[in-house]
C-alpha cells in the first residue's frame, strides 16, 4: 500500500510530531511505502510531491491540515489527533476500509456581519520566542473557538512570524488581542480596537483575559513610533541564536518525553516486548527524538 499521511495541530508544534511519529511506525509495521507529512511551524514543512500524490492509494489526513485541494480525486481519510493517539495502527485500518473519494469544496470568504460571529486577531511574542509564545497563542485560538469566534493569532517567535496577518483580516477584526512581552510593531493596528496583556496571563487566564479584552479594550492610535515601547526589549546575539536552537529542539524533546511516559501506562517494562504499542512508543521516544 502507498500512502501519503499528513499530520497537522493548531500549534503546529508538538501534538503534530508525535502524531507524525506514531503513524510513521504504524505503517512501517503493516510494511506501507508512507510519505509522511508534518505541518509543523518550528521548522520548513516537507510536503509530498505531486508524484507522491499521484502514486498514492490512499491519503490519511490527521488534525486541522491545510492545503487540502491538491488530494481532489484521491481516496482521502480524515481523523482527530485523539484517535491517532488511543491506536494509531487502528487508525489506518480504518482509514483504509473507510476512505472516500475526496472532493474539494473552497471555503467561501467569511465577512463580517452586525450582530454576527466575533471576529478576533492577535499577535503573541516572548523575550525567547520559544515555549510561552506558541502556547499563548494555541490557548487564544481554542478558547476563542469554543465560544464561538473566528480567530486568528500571529506568532513572533525566535523563528520568525508565523501564521501571518493580512491586511483584510486586520479591516474585519473586531478585536486585535496582543499577548506580548516584547515590543511589537502595532501600526498596522491603527484605528482597531487593541486590548494588551502578558503571555502569561493569556496562556493562564485565557477565558478572564479574553472577556477583559472586550470590556476593556481601547482604539489604538498609532503615534508614529516604531514600536510599543511598554514590553521588554527582545535578546539578541548569542543568546538569542542559543534559544533559537532550543526552540527547534523542545519539540521533539517534549514529543520525546511524552512517548516514553506513555510506554509506561501499559507497565515498567512492557516497552520489551516487540511489536506492541509501548515498544513503539518508546522506540519513537526514546530511540528516535533522543537520538
Amino acid at each position: 500500500m502507498k500512502a501519503v499521511i499528513v499530520t497537522s495541530c493548531p500549534s503546529g508544534i508538538a501534538n503534530t510530531i508525535i502524531a507524525a511519529g506514531l503513524l510513521e511506525k504504524a505503517a512501517g509495521a503493516k510494511q506501507w511505502q508512507a510519505t509522511v507529512e508534518c505541518q509543523t511551524s518550528v521548522k520548513a514543512t516537507q510536503a509530498a510531491t505531486q508524484s507522491d500524490i499521484d502514486s498514492a492509494e490512499l491519503v490519511v489526513v490527521v488534525g486541522p491540515a491545510k492545503d487540502l485541494a491538491r488530494f481532489n480525486g484521491k481516496k482521502v481519510y480524515q481523523a482527530s489527533l485523539e484517535a491517532c493517539y488511543q491506536n494509531p495502527a487502528k487508525l489506518l485500518e480504518e482509514a483504509e476500509a473507510n476512505a472516500e473519494v475526496y472532493q474539494h469544496v473552497e471555503e467561501a470568504i467569511e465577512t463580517p456581519q452586525a450582530g454576527g460571529q466575533k471576529r478576533i486577531v492577535g499577535i503573541t511574542a516572548c523575550p525567547t520566542g520559544v515555549a510561552h509564545t506558541f502556547m499563548a497563542a494555541e490557548a487564544v485560538e481554542e478558547e476563542a473557538k469554543a465560544q464561538g469566534m473566528w480567530v486568528k493569532i500571529e506568532t513572533r517567535g525566535s523563528v520568525g512570524a508565523k501564521n501571518q496577518l493580512t491586511e483584510e483580516e486586520i479591516a474585519q477584526a473586531d478585536l486585535v488581542f496582543i499577548g506580548a512581552d516584547i515590543e511589537v510593531d502595532m501600526s498596522r493596528f491603527d484605528g482597531k480596537r487593541v486590548y494588551r496583556t502578558s503571555t502569561g496571563l493569556a496562556l493562564k487566564k485565557t477565558k478572564q483575559e479574553l472577556a477583559k479584552a472586550f470590556d476593556e479594550a481601547e482604539v489604538y492610535k498609532h503615534g508614529g513610533a516604531k514600536a510599543d515601547t511598554s514590553g521588554k526589549k527582545e535578546r539578541t546575539g548569542a543568546y538569542k541564536h542559543l534559544m533559537t536552537g532550543v526552540s527547534h529542539m523542545l519539540p521533539l524533546v517534549v514529543a520525546g518525553g511524552l512517548c516514553i511516559a506513555l510506554s509506561f501506562v501499559f507497565g515498567i517494562e512492557a516497552f520489551k516486548e516487540e511489536g506492541t504499542l509501548a515498544a513503539a512508543l518508546m522506540q519513537i521516544g526514546g530511540g528516535s527524538a533522543f537520538a
